[in-house]
């Protein structure tokens, strides 16, 4: 009789492990669901956009020094030359803007400068750089202006924070806080696509 009882719980206790994990594995799949309706229908309230996982970006960066002399937004010969080895395509699938029905490609060029000057002339001079940056990659993209905004950052967005150094700098002082501020001057290039509105 105590033998039964026995083989009767072992068979009870293995039916029951098996309900709590289906329950636990239903009760997941549940709050993903619940997870997702909520990212879905969200109202436009700060914290998580209705784009999440909607957006692909790829970004490059180029450096200001290459493309233009200092203090200046006429694109210079390396310049030329970077331009035309990043877009210049025979087969055209470079600047292609046809990304498919449920989705649209948009290119967005950054004019960046370091913090040195006035940050209004900074501002302006990152805006010129972007422009004739979109004049340059027009050349080998005619459906370019449908599909490009610009921006502009005075020193906004480093990507090299410059040092700060006080008093009388060493030649390694110098050099360190150049070769930051010209990580700075630049021109971003970033490759967007998105899902339709």
């Amino acid at each position: 009789m105590i033998r039964k009882t026995k083989r009767a719980s072992r068979g009870r206790r293995a039916f029951d492990t098996w309900q709590i994990i289906y329950i636990d594995l239903m009760t997941n799949v549940m709050i993903f669901f619940v997870i997702l309706w909520a990212i879905q229908n969200r109202s436009g309230k700060s914290g998580v956009s209705d784009s999440v996982g909607t957006q692909t970006v790829k970004m490059v960066n180029l450096p200001g020094d290459v493309l233009f002399q200092p203090g200046k937004s006429a694109l210079s010969r390396d310049g030329q030359k970077v331009m035309s080895d990043l877009f210049a395509d025979d087969s055209g699938t470079v600047l292609s803007f046809d990304s498919g029905p449920l989705t649209q490609r948009e290119l967005i060029i950054h004019g960046h400068t370091d913090g040195d000057g006035d940050k209004e002339k900074n501002l302006e001079l990152g805006y010129q750089r972007a422009l004739t940056a979109y004049h340059e990659i027009k050349k080998y993209g005619p459906a370019l202006p449908d599909h490009v905004a610009l921006c502009t950052h005075a020193d906004n967005a480093p990507a090299e924070v410059v040092p700060t150094f006080t008093g009388t700098l060493t030649p390694a002082e110098r050099d360190a806080m150049r070769e930051a501020k010209a990580k700075n001057r630049r021109i971003s290039i970033e490759d967007k696509v998105a899902a339709k509105p």
